[in-house]
């Protein structure tokens, strides 16, 4: 089995200005966390057609549907009244963000944090917001590029859909003026950041330093 759990996340800045003039009244948040997790155990997208078409449509419709399966397996959590330097734990024990049977030999996290008070988009929408990005095309000629010649194929492509996803979410967020709390990319190999099953991270800061995080992954072959 293997566990990967976020156990404590600590704000600086909720991007939030007080309620009365941006001066007066209470200075509180309401914030929505995105996480995608992707590693070579998850099912993953066939991305053989993908690479065998040159036809732009054909490779955008097989791309919809794998946008679909990564958005899909993304943990979405909305926690409000969130203050500067608010800390938020998850129980004793942590809240699990991914498991699987079997310990991953990759594993690749993608967390944004932001301020919005916006209705958390469901999945349909969420895909609909991807594809119909402006740099959706440029992404899927980046992505044949990409994964050309590649191992794993359908990892490398579920890693940057993740990213791309990840993208998008910011975007749409800064649209609606909402403001980016803080973000964290992280790529993890079994050899060298957990060969018996086990890592414990604490106070690891975001790529903003505007967040610090504590995670755990707990694996053990049965």
């Amino acid at each position: 089995m293997f566990f990967f759990r976020i156990n404590k996340l600590k704000i600086i800045d909720n991007k939030e200005l007080p309620s009365f003039l941006g001066v007066f009244g209470p200075d509180i948040a309401q914030v929505k966390m995105v996480s995608f997790v992707t590693t070579d155990n998850m099912p993953l997208p066939d991305m053989t057609e993908f690479l065998k078409s040159t036809d732009k449509e054909f490779r955008k419709n097989i791309l919809k549907a794998a946008v679909s399966q990564v958005v899909d397996a993304r943990i979405l959590t909305m926690v409000e009244n969130v203050k500067d330097n608010h800390i938020m734990y998850f129980g004793d024990t942590g809240y699990v963000l991914y498991s699987s049977k079997i310990i991953p030999s990759h594993f690749d996290w993608q967390f944004v944090v932001y301020e919005s008070d916006k209705a958390i988009r469901d999945t349909a929408m969420m895909v609909e917001d991807i594809i119909n990005d402006d740099e959706f095309d440029t992404f899927i000629d980046n992505l044949s590029t990409l994964i050309t010649g590649a191992t794993n194929p359908a990892y490398m492509a579920s890693v940057a859909i993740g990213k791309f996803a990840t993208k998008v979410v910011l975007k749409i967020a800064g649209k609606n003026k909402d403001d980016m709390i803080g973000i964290i990319y992280m790529s993890l190999n079994r050899w060298e950041h957990y060969p018996f099953g086990e890592r414990k991270k604490d106070d690891i800061p975001d790529m903003t330093n505007n967040m610090l995080i504590d995670y755990s992954i707990f694996g053990f072959e049965e």
